[in-house]
């Protein structure tokens, strides 16, 4: 009898600690990430997590997973940010295939990011469980947006051999087709990639600028000199 009571006073006193100090949501984007928008147009932001196992897998700097909803139907997107990793890209693939999804129709596809031409994307479907998701990533960099994995490791090694530094981040858009529609699916997903496509580069701007410098605070005056009568 001793042993259960205290072993319920052990119990309770974790659930206090656990209350009282809750896990660090790592997905929330801590640094540069959490300048992303909570909403791109109609679509609106809600927090997810992400499990720490995965979080420590990616050893990224920043990362941000959230659910956006237009109406009732909603589009997740993720945000994998390292600084100074020529290698910092990974495969969104083995992610999906880690977790039991069946990769298929790997293809293309073209956003309206605000460019002439447009953002030229890497898409694939998957499937789990009877369940389809549509799924659009790029890789972005200081001045690039790309589908190319090696030109995204290219940039991010030239800025890093001229500025000594560099950046660079890994982008998915991804939504479900509960109702087996993959064309209303890939619709939602289109939409709302461009619209994240033509921010991001804003956002990662203004992040990576430096905070201009304080004014200097005007001296004190000299107290003899306060003192002397106007002429």
């Amino acid at each position: 009898m001793k042993r259960f009571l205290l072993a319920l006073l052990m119990m309770g006193a974790t659930a206090a600690i656990v209350v009282g100090n809750p896990p660090e949501n790592l997905a929330l984007g801590r640094g540069v990430l959490k300048q992303v928008p909570a909403s791109f147009g109609p679509w609106s932001g809600s927090e997810l997590s992400f499990e720490d196992a995965v979080v420590e897998e990616l050893q990224a700097d920043d990362i941000l997973i959230r659910r956006y909803e237009m109406g009732t139907q909603p589009v997740w997107l993720c945000i994998v940010y390292h600084q100074n990793r020529r290698y910092g890209a990974h495969d969104p693939k083995l992610c999906y295939e880690s977790q039991g999804y069946v990769i298929e129709r790997e293809g293309k596809a073209r956003v309206d990011d605000g460019s002439p031409g447009g953002l030229e994307v890497n898409t694939f479907l998957t499937e789990r469980q009877k369940l389809r998701r549509v799924v659009w990533y790029w890789w972005s960099t200081n001045g690039l947006s790309t589908n190319d994995v090696g030109a995204f490791r290219t940039r991010m090694a030239f800025s890093g051999a001229l500025d000594n530094r560099s950046w660079g981040a890994f982008i998915r858009v991804e939504s479900t087709a509960p109702d087996g529609d993959i064309e209303a699916a890939k619709a939602r997903v289109k939409d709302f990639a461009g619209r994240v496509a033509a921010d991001l580069p804003g956002v990662f701007a203004r992040a990576m600028t430096p905070a201009p410098a304080a004014p200097a605070a005007p001296a004190a005056p000299d107290s003899a000199a306060s003192l002397a009568p106007a002429p």
